[in-house]
């Protein structure tokens, strides 16, 4: 595994760490978990500052989540692809 580029990416290096392919992409995997948590609080940003900001850039910002949510999904694939997981 390469060197990590910043602490977020450290971070999810040692989640992964160890762990069985099952346990990120599985119905309660830690993907739907993440994703879950991060859809929550972007939802109760998004109540808190729906006054101040207008529709199209917290329609931006749900896209720009699904792309985050899509790409960390296609590194978890091509990780356990390239690797053994354990």
């Amino acid at each position: 595994m390469s060197k990590p580029k910043n602490q977020a990416e450290e971070q999810l290096n040692e989640l992964i760490k160890g762990k069985a392919p099952e346990e990120f992409l599985g119905n309660e995997g830690l993907l739907k978990q993440l994703t879950k948590a991060l859809i929550e609080r972007a939802r109760r940003r998004i109540t808190l500052d729906m006054k101040r900001i207008p529709l199209r850039e917290i329609t931006q910002v749900i896209l720009e989540m699904g792309k985050v949510a899509r790409s960390s999904q296609r590194r978890l694939w091509n990780h356990r692809v390239g690797s053994s997981w354990r």
